[in-house]
């Protein structure tokens, strides 16, 4: 008897947790399971164009539409960390309602607005739900922007046209991001600065330059920020060289 007790027992606890879970899964909001699933492709758009602050990268998410930044912040101590309050809508207000609807209701909308952070270490395509911070913390600080001098075109020209090209150019280290590759009696350059960011692009300034079989040609190229950011690596003065 004790024996069909415990069964009984464990049948009927089972039966209970089966029906909570039902319940609290026909009662969930499809607009607030939206909000996650919008927060893992901003996050993961955020992390493709980084920004040089905190609030540049956070710009990126806010470019996806009804994205309001609460937080955006920098610190030696804690790092970079973000929150977002992202607000997503659905036709259904329930997850019943939608399971059990035989036609779709296009006049009914329902919205959700949830908070997610986002800080480092990230796995890919995750999304913390967070409480909503009451008071907004955002550094608008620029940050420090990193260019080519002046007469980089002319100065990278010259040591790449004198003897010891490579050795030469290799000398030009106040030049950022400074790149030189050799294959055989081939040599190619590039340099780049980082002027700023808008919405997370970067707004890029560009120093692509190689000798081959003697002749020398030193080009520079930018990009607004309303354009894709320039890709400024050895290969692009390679792929040049080759047209």
């Amino acid at each position: 008897m004790k024996t069909l007790w415990a069964v009984l027992t464990v049948v009927a606890l089972t039966l209970v947790a089966a029906v909570g879970g039902f319940w609290a899964w026909a009662q969930g909001s499809p607009a607030e399971a939206q909000t996650h699933t919008r927060a893992v492709a901003i996050f993961n758009a955020m992390e493709t164009y980084p920004g040089m602050t905190a609030y540049e990268q956070a710009r990126e998410g806010e470019r996806q539409g009804e994205v309001e930044i609460l937080v955006a912040t920098d610190s030696p101590e804690d790092g970079r960390r973000i929150v977002l309050a992202i607000t997503a809508h659905h036709e259904c207000r329930t997850n019943w309602e939608c399971a059990t609807r035989i036609w779709p209701d296009s006049t009914s909308t329902y919205s959700a607005t949830r908070c997610f952070e986002w800080s480092e270490p990230r796995e890919w395509d995750t999304a913390d739900e967070v409480d909503c911070p009451k008071k907004q913390q955002i550094d608008t600080t620029p940050a420090a922007t990193v260019e080519l001098p002046e007469d980089a075109e002319t100065r990278l020209e010259s040591a790449l046209r004198g003897d010891d090209a490579a050795a030469r150019v290799g000398a030009l280290n106040d030049l950022p991001g400074l790149e030189v590759q050799e294959e055989g009696t081939r040599i190619y350059v590039a340099a780049g600065g980082v002027t700023g960011y808008w919405t997370g692009r970067m707004t890029t300034d560009c120093l692509l330059g190689w000798k081959v079989d003697g002749e020398v040609e030193v080009v520079r190229l930018s990009a607004s920020p309303h354009e894709d950011p320039l890709s400024c690596g050895w290969e692009g003065a390679r792929a040049r060289a080759e047209e």
